[in-house]
């Protein structure tokens, strides 16, 4: 099964990822930044469709993962959107100087999750 990495230090988030795609996709909870790059690195990536990342996260921020992909020119392989409930306009614009997908601001819906992880996948579908 193709899988979703979902990497947020709330389980809430990782659950509604994981509810929301239940039957389509294996949604892999990572929790902070160091669980999400082991993550990657463990996993096939021809089976990883998409990562939701957050960027304020305990240990490692989503900043270091999105360096470790720059690094490692992972970017298309592992189609990546930013999940924040950061609203500084100058942590987003450094967001989108990577080549992220899209940038979904919390709070959100289980339907906003849904568009936001289905729109990263149908960019990995385009590969």
């Amino acid at each position: 099964m193709k899988k979703i990495i979902v990497a947020d230090d709330s389980s809430i988030i990782v659950n509604i990822a994981r509810k929301a795609f239940e039957n389509e996709y294996e949604v892999v909870g990572a929790f902070n930044g160091r669980d999400c790059i082991q993550t990657i690195q463990k996993n096939d990536l021809n089976d990883v469709v998409g990562l939701l990342l957050d960027l304020n996260m305990p240990e490692v921020d989503g900043f270091a993962v999105l360096d470790f992909l720059k690094q490692n020119d992972m970017f298309t392989k592992v189609p990546t959107s930013i999940i924040t409930g950061d609203d500084n306009m100058e942590v987003i614009e450094k967001a989108f100087e990577y080549p992220i997908i899209d940038v979904l601001k919390k709070p959100f819906t289980m339907e906003s999750v849904r568009k936001i992880i289905e729109k990263t996948i149908s960019i990995s579908s385009m590969q």
